[in-house]
């Protein structure tokens, strides 16, 4: 298995350098044009003498106007598309991705924009394209943000910011700005981020979510990567309420949330509507080097859902996730990390009983914990058990090596491998779906403002999946070039 994946990288890697999450327990900035809810400072610090070449250098800005970039492409390949019975056989895709941001600032008061552009090239005919790869030439962010000093206590700080922008919360397993997909959530609202100088910090908000468009519907218009503007509405809402400690006891830090969501029909598109609270916390004693680490995180979901976008009937929803891992660094140059990992997100235990166990992510990310999304986006967390375990380090000199195995089970055999669709009412086809290898290589370049990443995902059907699916495991490349300026 773990050769399958080698193979494939080691015959990319050559092939590129002639042509030139798994955050523990605290998320990395990875991919960031803009920071959103943690930061109070704004989109750039100021440039160094030395370092990457940065489009705020080149142009030569004044200190009261910042501005910032990135560009991506990525070549996906899938050798057995996995999700679905009917369509046999491998299947590729190109995504590009542009990011500019720019900011305008006085001592108290700023205005950002940032413009998004991404683009998919080459999908299968009979495979449907999604917003989550297309989104042509969009406003990101728009906002106007308001920093204050010495509101509450002495020597704090806050950030008001209204109007359209994206975020990040804690973990991110709930709310979070994308970095590997294609496309990146947004919202439409408020937001307000106060920090003491003890470690302190509370953040709410209260936005509109961003519907991307063309719809999911719309094949023509998204293989065409056509312009259509994405729209806010009324009807649907996202709410949250967000506190964090640092060092409650020693190197321990804390976490302490509520998440509301009101989603329904809007305009030509349709969702699984749902009407969710969703408390928790999370623990965590963050990683250092030549010490242990290890994260908990629980929330708690209940309200009203309805299993998918063509139900009709109100559902009582109860659900829980359970995330556990740690490991340790060694104080060494290689910074060798061991993880163990385990995740599980209750799925419906009884189709017939009136009520809907699954539990909904909201607006998280799966990649930093579950492997790539994209074309292969094979677990989620939703009806899953899955233990695991995490190799990361650096080899010869700068390379970054990450090599994961984790097994996947259903919580409820009755209910769906939720990204394929695939259920057994009866829960007769076994609980234990697939097991995922997945191999990733970074390496920073020009000086640290590009960076080189490939990476396979091996999946291995077992019982579940080869008693609903085709049986057929599937490997999963890609190769990455991303720039900043």
């Amino acid at each position: 298995m773990l050769l399958a994946l080698l193979i494939p990288a080691s015959l990319l890697l050559p092939a590129i350098a002639s042509s030139q999450e798994a955050p523990a327990p605290q998320a990395p900035e990875e991919d960031l044009v803009v920071q959103s809810s943690e930061d109070l400072k704004l989109a750039l610090e100021a440039p160094a003498k030395e370092g990457p070449w940065t489009l705020q250098d080149a142009v030569g800005a004044p200190d009261w106007f910042e501005v910032s970039g990135q560009f991506r492409a990525r070549f996906e390949s899938l050798s057995e598309r996995f999700k679905s019975i009917q369509d046999d056989g491998s299947g590729q895709i190109f995504v590009l991705r542009t990011l500019l941001a720019m900011t305008l600032k006085d001592e108290f008061l700023s205005l950002t924009t940032e413009l998004e552009d991404s683009r998919a090239y080459g999908y299968p005919d009979d495979e449907l394209l999604s917003t989550g790869q297309v989104n042509a030439v969009e406003l990101l962010q728009a906002y106007v943000a308001a920093n204050f000093t010495d509101t509450f206590t002495g020597d704090d700080e806050m950030r008001v910011k209204v109007g359209r922008q994206t975020m990040d919360m804690g973990s991110r397993r709930f709310v979070a700005r994308n970095r590997y997909r294609n496309t990146i959530n947004t919202f439409l609202g408020a937001n307000a981020r106060w920090e003491s100088n003890t470690g302190s910090a509370v953040e709410a908000f209260f936005t509109h979510p961003t519907v991307r468009l063309p719809g999911f519907g719309d094949q023509a218009a998204l293989r065409s990567n056509e312009i259509q503007f994405d729209k806010e509405y009324a009807e649907n809402k996202f709410w949250g309420l967000f506190g964090s400690h640092e060092e409650v006891v020693e190197n321990v830090n804390a976490e302490l949330y509520y998440y509301g969501l009101d989603r329904a029909d809007v305009f030509n598109l349709a969702v699984a509507d749902r009407e969710l609270h969703t408390f928790g916390s999370r623990w965590y004693r963050p990683t250092a080097a030549g010490e242990p680490f290890w994260e908990i995180e629980y929330a708690y979901q209940f309200g009203q859902s309805r299993t998918n976008k063509s139900a009709t009937e109100d559902l009582d929803h109860s659900a829980y996730l359970l995330h556990v891992s740690g490991g340790y660094m060694f104080d060494h140059s290689s910074q060798l990390k061991v993880e163990g990992l385990f995740d599980i997100a209750t799925g419906d235990s009884n189709p017939n009983d009136g009520r809907n166990n699954r539990f909904d992510s909201l607006f998280g990310v799966p990649r930093f914990e579950f492997g790539p999304t994209g074309i292969f986006r094979s677990f989620t967390r939703a009806n899953i058990i899955s233990p695991g375990l995490r190799l990361t380090g650096k080899v010869a000199g700068d390379w970054q090596v990450q090599l994961t195995q984790r097994p996947y089970y259903l919580e409820s055999k009755t209910d769906s491998w939720t990204t394929t669709g695939f259920r057994d009412d009866d829960g007769l086809s076994g609980r234990h779906v697939a097991d995922v290898t997945e191999l990733r290589v970074r390496k920073p370049l020009l000086d640290g403002g590009a960076r080189f990443e490939v990476g396979s995902a091996y999946l291995a059907m077992k019982e579940f999946a080869e008693n609903l699916g085709d049986g057929n495991d599937s490997l999963y490349t890609y190769v990455q070039l991303a720039f900043r300026f």
